[in-house]
């Protein structure tokens, strides 16, 4: 696995390279500059190199090398051919790219990396603090993310996962799908990383729950079957949700199932009662997002008003017999054909879900057992 540009150029350097290596360019594309519609041609030629696994290095802003040395690299060559066949039809500058065959033209693919490579130039002498400094590079990162949402086409960001649920009749049937952020787009989007810095994240959550509002307003066609969508209890409080809300008919909210996560860290009793009252009010359901089985009493949860919990079974082992540990006494209350279990890893997990008489799962395919 080769980690940017650095680790491609000791590839190189040790001459242990081989292959085709086919360097794709984007800063003459129009709109280049605008990291969201970047990300969606870099999605497109990432699905496009997927059929043929070869290792994908950022190396820089507009700059991806596609490494291909076990694979034959002709056939995407040919669709990046296609490509710029497609972008010169409709009078715009294409991806361009570069063949390097290695080892033979290491050298040169090596000079081209380098001069790509940012310059290195000497530290400014301190005139912060180590912890100013780090305020303030948050600071930055929130700034980035900000300009880039402002004006952002949400949609290009949107990812939706089913949550399935098995009936008596011994199948899978959707009972809604979950619309959020895909957070690694994002981060991919801007190039600053999101998920790693609780901070920056607790900052910017705000600003995606009003796109993701906005985003549904701007697709009231969601509504028309079950969707949730995940917001702080704050947001839930806001002007943008109640404008939101207002406007959508009866049906609508019924469809529409609010998420709250439990993991909020700045998640109160009041809050959470203020929030699941104006759900209340406005005819939504409810649901409690990242609990888990540790949790092992409901704490200040109105769980009369809730109409779903959400189980997170992350870092809990199946014991040697396949098991799970048991519901909490207060969830087999709740009732377990109201609890999603999130994402089971894989099919044994899935059947441990089940074996605890949950029979609600959120993954992106429908699941079998």
């Amino acid at each position: 696995m080769l980690t940017g540009t650095a680790g491609l150029l000791r590839l190189l350097s040790d001459g242990n390279s081989r292959g085709t290596a086919v360097v794709v360019d984007l800063a003459e594309v129009p709109h280049a500059e605008n990291p969201l519609f970047r990300q969606s041609v870099v999605n497109l030629l990432d699905n496009f190199a997927a059929q043929f696994q070869p290792e994908v290095v950022d190396v820089g802003r507009y700059t991806q090398v596609f490494l291909f040395e076990e694979t034959n690299a002709h056939p995407f060559i040919s669709k990046l051919k296609a490509v710029a066949v497609d972008f010169s039809e409709q009078h715009m500058g294409a991806p361009r790219f570069t063949i390097y065959h290695l080892p033979h033209d290491a050298g040169r693919l090596a000079a081209m990396l380098k001069r790509l490579a940012p310059a290195v130039t000497a530290d400014p002498p301190p005139t912060l603090t180590a912890a100013e400094q780090q305020q303030l590079a948050g600071i930055h990162k929130l700034a980035v993310y900000e300009k880039v949402l402002v004006g952002a086409d949400v949609s290009a960001l949107v990812r939706e996962s089913p949550v399935w649920r098995w009936g008596r009749d011994r199948s899978w049937t959707l009972e809604f799908a979950e619309v959020t952020v895909a957070l690694d787009h994002l981060e991919r989007a801007v190039g600053t990383p999101l998920r790693r810095d609780p901070w920056l994240l607790q900052q910017i959550t705000p600003v995606l729950d009003r796109r993701v509002i906005r985003h549904f307003q701007q697709e009231p066609s969601r509504l028309a079957t079950a969707h949730s969508l995940n917001l702080q209890w704050r947001s839930v409080l806001g002007p943008v949700f109640l404008e939101f809300v207002r406007d959508l008919t009866y049906e609508q909210r019924r469809n529409m199932i609010v998420e709250i996560s439990a993991l909020d860290a700045e998640l109160t009793a009041d809050g959470l009662a203020d929030a699941v009252d104006t759900l209340r009010l406005w005819d939504c359901r409810i649901a409690i997002d990242h609990l888990s089985l540790r949790h092992t009493d409901p704490g200040y949860l109105p769980l009369a008003a809730l109409d779903y919990l959400k189980l997170d079974l992350g870092g809990l082992p199946l014991d040697a017999t396949g098991e799970l540990p048991p519901l909490p006494t207060w969830m087999q209350q709740f009732g377990a054909d109201r609890i999603v279990a999130i994402h089971p890893r894989n099919r044994e997990a899935l059947q441990a879900c089940m074996a605890l008489g949950l029979s609600l799962v959120e993954q992106r395919d429908r699941p079998m057992v």
